[in-house]
């Protein structure tokens, strides 16, 4: 079976049949009670849809983060996805070619979203319930990782930082919250409270504080790709704070 990505889903090269079609359907609507955050639209060869009902438009955001340097071709890379959620980005990675892809996240019903939707689409992509401070050797090496979404949820990014390079062999590609005014690349925002209705929001980073923090944890070059979203001028969050923008920096060893 194979799988192709196209801008509206991922296209299967068969067709369900009405009970696999119901059952898929059946345990998509069972794991709503934990919360969606991908949504990943599945579509097999005779057009039926399956859709995870996510607020991450999954396929919209791959097409940004390609234009800002994540790579088209992964053949024969072992790769490993950060906070990996519901594991797009993990299914990319393999069927961009990768070798081996290993997708972690420390939230259990993320990892149970991810391993149906591996069912579905079958696959080979391994998922493991797991944290980013808890990266050591007996994980491996990567070729590739891939950090999205990761760096503001911590409350110490620099260990988190540093386990992460212990383990990447070549290339990160870090995609990050990221402070919008220029005056402030050097800096970072420690928020204290909630921050767009979510208080595991802990920082907020200046492009070039990444870079430096980035170059600490022990990778030797840190480059900004630049912002891939900024909101209007202005805007602010529901707790009133002005919302910023988000970034994306390849990493190398």
């Amino acid at each position: 079976m194979s799988v192709a990505i196209t801008t509206e889903a991922l296209v299967l090269d068969r067709r369900f049949s009405s009970e696999e079609y119901e059952r898929y359907q059946t345990l998509i609507d069972a794991c709503r009670s934990s919360g969606y955050y991908h949504r990943i639209v599945i579509e097999d060869a005779a057009g039926k849809r399956l859709e995870t009902p996510g607020s991450h438009p999954c396929l919209g955001v791959i097409g940004v983060l390609d234009r800002h340097g994540f790579p088209q071709d992964l053949r024969g890379r072992t790769v490993l996805d950060i906070g990996c959620n519901a594991g797009f980005y993990s299914f990319v990675a393999k069927l961009r070619g990768a070798k081996s892809v290993l997708g972690l996240d420390h939230n259990q019903h993320y990892i149970d979203q991810a391993l149906l939707v591996r069912e579905i689409l079958g696959l080979d992509v391994e998922f493991r319930c797991s944290e980013g401070h808890d990266l050591d050797d007996r994980f491996g090496k990567f070729d590739f990782v891939i950090n999205t979404g990761v760096i503001y949820h911590l409350q110490n990014p620099m260990d988190f930082l540093r386990r992460v390079s212990q383990v990447t062999l070549d290339t990160m590609y870090l995609e990050s919250a990221m402070l919008t005014d220029p005056s402030l690349t050097e800096y970072a925002w420690f928020i204290e409270g909630e921050y767009a209705q979510d208080s595991s929001n802990w920082w907020i980073y200046g492009p070039k504080c990444v870079e430096r923090m980035v170059r600490a944890a022990g990778f030797l070059q840190a480059e900004f790709q630049g912002m891939i979203w900024a909101p209007p001028p202005g805007m602010l969050t529901p707790e009133g704070l002005e919302l910023q923008s988000r970034g994306a920096f390849i990493c190398r060893k």
